[in-house]
């Protein structure tokens, strides 16, 4: 993930880079083979330490799903190690995915 400036001339906290990392749960838990079907309704974050650089991944741990509510995991690393949870609470979009591989969007 690439570290963007929030506000112009100003850096990227570690904690800010985690948040925006984070939001990503709900593509990495509910990416289908058609696109996403879940929209995000919320997202946690839980950290036990503030990640080292930039550079952050997120693991797709599950994805539990009745009656068009879904909950996803993900564990956030940096280069180091796992440093934290994201969580997220979804809806089902089923009628309307979102397919973000397509580029004429």
């Amino acid at each position: 993930m690439a570290v963007l400036p929030l506000v112009a001339g100003e850096p990227t906290s570690p904690f800010e880079c985690a948040a925006m990392a984070a939001d990503l749960t709900n593509q990495v838990c509910h990416w289908g083979s058609r696109g996403v079907g879940y929209i995000n309704a919320d997202v946690t974050l839980t950290l036990s330490r503030l990640p080292s650089g930039g550079e952050l991944g997120l693991r797709g741990e599950n994805a539990v799903a009745s009656a068009g509510i879904s909950v996803g995991t993900a564990t956030l690393y940096d280069r180091a190690r796992a440093l934290g949870t994201c969580v997220v609470t979804a809806l089902s979009n089923a009628e309307r995915l979102i397919d973000l591989a397509d580029g004429d969007r």
